[in-house]
């Protein structure tokens, strides 16, 4: 028998650890300076004076133990998450610039073609209701990967589609993965980083949506140019295919949380917490409040350009893609520079410098050239408070993540539908000055549902 003695970080009473082994008998007892033979030990590398490995008396070497880092996986985990938001973003974003293309060959008008990325928003609240619980028993990777599938066959759905009413298939995909994989990610993104490394991670995630449309459309818009709108969707479908592999094999297996099988009742179950707590309805109540400011702006502000500022249609889309870029810097300074911030703080200045850069835009108090700088502001506040929102949400949830997520997203499309209807109703009554003041009260409201504890 042979022994080892090495001296084992730990504090200054310590404890004696004796290990058997074949011929070796190995103790580690717990002192300031780790030692092996008198030679000095890094525990945080591994348990050797070197990294081949540790001398035994009068026994062969062991081979020296490496490190774990703690973060090993977590690497590929928030690719995976930004590549599945990246993907399920472009089923409802990509098809808008196709459309004139699409109505001349499947033979409808570009406004009944709208209502595709319109039912596919209203299908996809009460489909979120039942995925986000559905998630938090069997695991939020395979609802992600079930709605990346989705995505896919979305996709393909639209390239291959020979008529109008193949499209309404297409919806129901569409509609799936919207209701599964934004929320779900933002989800693991909240929960799987601790600490500040989830807002950064939440940030990532919201980033990436924005990022479907300032990369994505551009792109799958010069497909479709160069080789017709079926290509730019099939395309865009091999990419969802490959994006699906690769999230099948990055995202964390979480084990199934739940045994017997699933009834309608747990659906209730899953968010009675949710609406019993009074902090958390007054977060959705703000996230339903910045989604009907949020839409509302993003659905009139084009034809505002075009009415009062005299921009043609593609200066117009470069306006948009400035405000995109904004939204993607805004999404990514939340999780990172501004990741110390306390998250109600950080929601509320957010909340209203959205609302005074959204009213001065609208006003055009600084003429075209401000009203162009003015909306990537929009688009940075917006996404600062999106962030923290997010963060806050999967932070204070007395449910699991995946409904608290899910429901948010829920409750963003009902108040987006909510936006633009508002929205109609203010440029009805007092045209773009009513937007002006009406769209940033909205924000306002939001700020203070958040402050309130």
């Amino acid at each position: 028998m042979h022994r080892l003695t090495a001296p084992w970080r730990g504090g200054r009473a310590g404890f004696r650890l004796t290990l058997l082994t074949v011929g070796v008998e190995c103790t580690h007892t717990t002192a300031p300076i780790p030692h092996v033979d008198g030679v000095p030990v890094d525990l945080d590398t591994a348990l050797a004076p070197a990294p081949d490995a540790v001398l035994v008396h009068g026994a062969a070497a062991i081979p020296a133990i490496p490190a774990v880092p703690v973060a090993a996986g977590r690497d590929r985990v928030l690719p995976a998450l930004c590549l599945g938001s990246f993907v399920a973003t472009l089923t409802f974003v990509a098809p808008a610039p196709l459309f004139p293309d699409m109505a001349a060959d499947l033979g409808v008008g570009v406004p009944l073609l709208g209502q595709f990325v319109t039912g596919m928003m209203l299908l996809s609240a009460p489909l979120a209701l039942v995925t986000g619980p559905l998630a938090d028993r069997y695991g939020h990777r395979r609802l992600i990967l079930v709605g990346l599938v989705a995505a896919s066959a979305c996709l393909f759905t639209l390239g291959f589609a020979p008529v109008f009413a193949v499209l309404l298939v297409a919806c129901l995909f569409g509609a799936l993965a919207d209701a599964t994989v934004p929320g779900l990610s933002l989800a693991v993104a909240g929960t799987h980083f601790p600490g500040a490394a989830g807002r950064r991670a939440i940030g990532w995630t919201i980033g990436s949506l924005a990022s479907a449309g300032i990369i994505g459309v551009p792109i799958v818009a010069a497909i479709s140019q160069a080789f017709g709108w079926r290509a730019a969707f099939l395309g865009a479908g091999v990419l969802a295919i490959g994006v699906r592999v690769l999230a099948g094999r990055w995202l964390p297996d979480d084990a199934k949380r739940g045994d017997g099988s699933f009834r309608l009742g747990d659906i209730a179950d899953a968010y009675r917490p949710l609406l019993h707590d009074r902090a958390m309805l007054r977060l959705y109540g703000a996230s339903v409040l910045r989604a009907i400011c949020w839409l509302g702006l993003l659905t009139y502000f084009g034809a505002f350009l075009d009415d009062e500022l005299g921009l043609g249609v593609g200066q117009v889309g470069l306006v948009y893609m400035l405000g995109g870029s904004g939204y993607l810097l805004g999404s990514l300074l939340a999780g990172g520079p501004l990741g110390r911030v306390p998250p109600r703080l950080l929601i509320a200045v957010a909340n209203i410098a959205m609302a005074a850069s959204m009213g001065l835009a609208f006003s055009m108090v600084f003429g075209t050239a401000g009203t162009v700088a003015l909306f990537p502001l929009v688009g940075l506040t917006g996404a600062v408070g999106w962030v923290g929102l997010a963060a806050l949400l999967t932070a204070e949830t007395p449910a699991g993540s995946g409904a608290t997520m899910t429901l948010s997203g829920a409750l963003f499309n009902m108040g987006a539908a909510g936006g633009a209807a508002i929205g109609g109703l203010l440029l009805a009554l007092g045209g773009y000055a009513a937007l002006a003041l009406g769209l940033p009260l909205f924000a306002v409201a939001a700020a203070a549902l958040v402050w309130r504890r």
